[in-house]
């Protein structure tokens, strides 16, 4: 590599960092190379799959750092990496366009809003991003199935989408078939039915990816010939190395009531997990999201959000969408704390009990009041045993029994950074499922502060 070319690829690094996440960039880019610039064309070596990433986010890096360095415009040639089963995956994809015409035409029911590229990647999903790339790139070929497990709103179901749209934008004759365990069962029964049992083994057994989500309805809610017919078609995709990918709410081993032998398949992949986003990724899943309406949020207005919900990605969205309602109503164009905290209240109206509008500040005196040591001790650095308790109380009845952000109440705390107020909100409410005496002080304080 040339001085020149060395200085022009360091500028599209630290371009592509600036403008990009760090797990964005960490994935897609950090790994890429340049080989060499000739006749104003960069080429640039790369995993196949990511190009259309390169291809619709770094174009105007590439620009930038081209009449930066060169004073012109450079083109790019992607190569990709000469992967040894290549040839077996160009023959599989033949394979399957001859044959095609003599199969029935397949819905793949892909949600196209769901991609790679807008899937908020943090450390409690980042093994499921990465096994879904690899699958998506190779599909029978790496993990299958691919396990994904977690609660409710993580991303599972973006994932399975995801996988789904990048197999047919790099090969739209795929045969990807995504359903629901639930629809599954009901296209069995009616098939039993109709007497078409042939049809429903010739639409799922003749799929090149089968995504199946929220498998634990499959045993809940089906009968033995249900499974039998399951068992079967995974049988027939794994046997032609046809990707299986399925979402569930627990691992294969928590899945009461299935059939042994089909756990024991399910095991036989990858099975990774999806946990609740940390703040961090809060904030950014946000940040993503509010892309999609015409109204500035505020800074202390996002952090208030990630704040608020910590369980899953659907509640973000959910709140979004009643902040919406209200913008319109009242005809906003910036949303403020107050603003988002008027959205919430009414969502949770129905279903749990009104916020109590509180100051930081009261709790802080019923607290110290309680445990003997004064609010400026509570918001010190002192690590005394009874001021470090008494501040740690005062942090989670902050988080209880208030609208206010995470980092919100650590400034209220002397400037704490909110991952201490929710280290120690989880070590209170732990330590209040096991010990009686502390809960009975907290209810204590919390009838003063009320």
């Amino acid at each position: 590599m040339t001085e020149n070319e060395k200085i022009f690829w360091d500028r599209v690094l630290e371009l592509a960092q600036s403008q990009l996440k760090q797990a964005t960039f960490d994935f897609f880019v950090s790994d890429a190379k340049l080989i060499k610039i000739e006749g104003n064309v960069a080429t640039i070596l790369l995993d196949d799959m990511k190009k259309l990433f390169w291809e619709k986010n770094l174009q105007p890096v590439i620009l930038t750092a081209g009449f930066e360095v060169f004073n012109t415009e450079i083109s790019i040639n992607y190569v990709f990496e000469d992967i040894p089963i290549h040839d077996n995956r160009e023959a599989a994809a033949t394979n399957t366009d001859t044959s095609i015409e003599n199969l029935p035409i397949v819905q793949n029911d892909l949600n196209p809003k769901y991609s790679f590229e807008n899937f908020v990647i943090g450390d409690e999903n980042r093994w499921a991003f990465t096994a879904s790339v690899s699958v998506a790139d190779l599909p029978g070929t790496t993990y299958n199935p691919l396990f994904i497990y977690g609660g409710p709103g993580l991303g599972k179901t973006h994932l399975l989408n995801a996988i789904g749209n990048a197999v047919v934008a790099n090969n739209p004759n795929a045969r990807v078939k995504y359903i629901s365990a639930e629809n599954f069962i009901n296209e069995f029964v009616v098939h039993i039915r109709l007497q078409k049992m042939d049809e429903l083994k010739q639409k799922f057994r003749k799929l090149d990816i089968l995504l199946i989500d929220d498998i634990q309805s499959l045993a809940k809610k089906s009968l033995a010939a249900t499974q039998e017919e399951f068992f079967n078609t995974f049988n027939a995709l794994h046997e032609n190395n046809k990707q299986i990918v399925l979402t569930s709410d627990r691992t294969p081993d928590d899945l009461n009531d299935l059939e042994q032998r089909l756990v024991t398949r399910f095991n036989w992949g990858l099975t990774v997990n999806i946990t609740p986003p940390d703040f961090e990724t809060r904030v950014a899943i946000l940040n993503n999201k509010i892309q999609e309406y015409n109204y500035k949020f505020r800074t202390e207005t996002i952090e208030y959000l990630a704040g608020q919900f910590d369980s899953n990605v659907r509640d973000l969205e959910g709140a979004l969408k009643d902040i919406n309602l209200v913008a319109n109503f009242k005809n906003l164009d910036v949303i403020t704390v107050e603003v988002a905290a008027e959205a919430i209240r009414a969502r949770k109206q129905d279903s749990s009990p009104k916020m109590i509008v509180i100051p930081i500040e009261e709790i802080q005196k019923q607290v110290g009041k309680f445990y003997g040591v004064t609010v400026k001790e509570i918001k010190s650095t002192k690590r005394t045993q009874n001021i470090v308790l008494a501040r740690q109380v005062g942090m989670y009845l902050a988080r209880e029994m208030t609208d206010n952000s995470l980092p919100k109440i650590g400034k209220e705390f002397g400037g704490r950074d909110h991952s201490t107020v929710l280290h120690a909100y989880n070590k209170i409410k732990n330590i209040l499922s096991q010990d009686d005496s502390l809960r009975i002080e907290v209810d204590t304080i919390k009838n003063k502060i009320k």
